[in-house]
Order: C-alpha cells, then structure tokens, then sequence
C-alpha cells in the first residue's frame, strides 16, 4: 500500500483522488496495526483532499471521517472521536437522497454512525426503512437484504432484544448460505452474530458450534 500510495503521488500528483484514497488505504491498514499517530495523519490528509476535490458535503468525506472517528476512539481520544462522528452523521444526513440508487445503503451508514454514538432510538428507523428498501427493491432472499438484517439485529442485541435479534440473524444467515454458500466470510459472520445473541441468552451450548464453524471459514 504505501509503494500504490507512492504511484499514484507520482502519477497524480499529491491532491488528487487517486492519491487520498491511497492515503485512506494505507490509514486503515495502519490502524488495524496499532499504528495510530501515523494512520490518523495520513486519515486527515485524505479527508482534506477529498473536501478540497468535492466540498465538505460528500460520502467519501464523511466515510473518511467515520473511520478517523473509529480510529481515535480505538486510542482513548472519546472527545475528537466524538467530534468527528457528529461531523459525519450531519454530513451523512444532508447527503441523504430518498432518489438515489443508493439510498437503502445511505441509510444504514447513517444508521451505523449513529449506533457507533450510542444513538440506538435514532438509528433503529433508519435500519428498519433500509431493510424495507432492500426487500422492496431485491426481493426477500438477496444478500443486500442479510447485510440490512444483520446491521439491525445487532443494534437489537444492544438495545437487549435478544429474541428478535436472534430471530433475524438466523435470516440473514440462511439468506446468506443460500446465496453465497456455507464458507463465505459474510456466512461466518452471521454465524459469529447468531453466537453472541445465543450467548446473550445464556444458551452456550447452542452457541458454541456456531462459534466453531465460524472459524473453520475464516
């Protein structure tokens, strides 16, 4: 990542679209590392090309400030983690287009920075109109349907709503299985999902073999 970050400083120059998703790219990749200071850096550098390229109001700006927000709750910084999720869920509600293809997607990114916030009663609508879209739009059986029930069972395993949420992520994982087969990563981590609601219930031996099966996929 940093010699396809280096290319395309090289190709594109260093305030390009091209260069900040590199940067973006490499961000993540040294968060999942630990590498904090360095990723938050490199996090700032493409959020402020991206605005500089498509103005403060665009998805790429408020995903790019989701996963800055992420990184710097991750390191203890609750206050500027706090600060960077409210910017991306105003940013995310003025993007919002009921006309867009990609409305149903819109919604659950909202939904998810708003859940991140603790935001449950706020982000519970948001995932049930998401889920209705997709139904509405792939049919019952789709994958983007298990993506719907699998973010709004695990805002339900929050709220405590063990039963409905285990109810929906037994959905989401047979839609998946059907769909994508029983070794897809998005299979086990329905398995994993359906596990920690079992969990939530006290019924571990339930949970347990899904548990396993889960790691036999990844």
């Amino acid at each position: 990542l940093s010699a396809a970050r280096d290319l395309a400083q090289k190709l594109y120059g260093n305030h390009s679209e091209h260069f900040a998703t590199s940067l973006y790219n490499l961000a993540r990749l040294l968060k999942d590392k630990g590498i904090y200071f360095e990723a938050k850096s490199l996090y700032e550098r493409a959020i402020v090309i991206w605005e500089d390229i498509h103005g403060p109001d665009h998805p790429k700006v408020s995903t790019g400030r989701k996963y800055l927000a992420k990184l710097l709750k991750a390191d203890g910084k609750d206050d500027e983690a706090k600060r960077q999720y409210d910017i991306a869920i105003a940013t995310q509600e003025k993007i919002l287009d009921p006309n867009s293809p990609n409305y149903a997607s819109d919604l659950l990114d909202l939904a998810g920075l708003l859940k991140d916030q603790g935001y449950y009663d706020k982000a519970k609508p948001h995932y049930e109109c998401a889920l209705k879209l997709s139904e509405e739009k792939f049919g019952p059986d789709h994958p983007k349907v298990a993506k719907a029930l699998n973010d709004l069972a695990s805002l339900l395993d929050l709220q405590g709503n063990y039963d409905q949420a285990k109810q929906l992520h037994e959905r989401a994982l047979r839609i998946r299985q059907e769909n994508l087969g029983p070794n897809h990563p998005d299979v086990a981590e329905s398995l994993n999902n359906l596990a920690q609601s079992l969990r939530h219930q006290a019924k571990y031996d339930e949970a347990k073999p899904l548990c396993e099966r889960a790691l036999k996929i990844r």
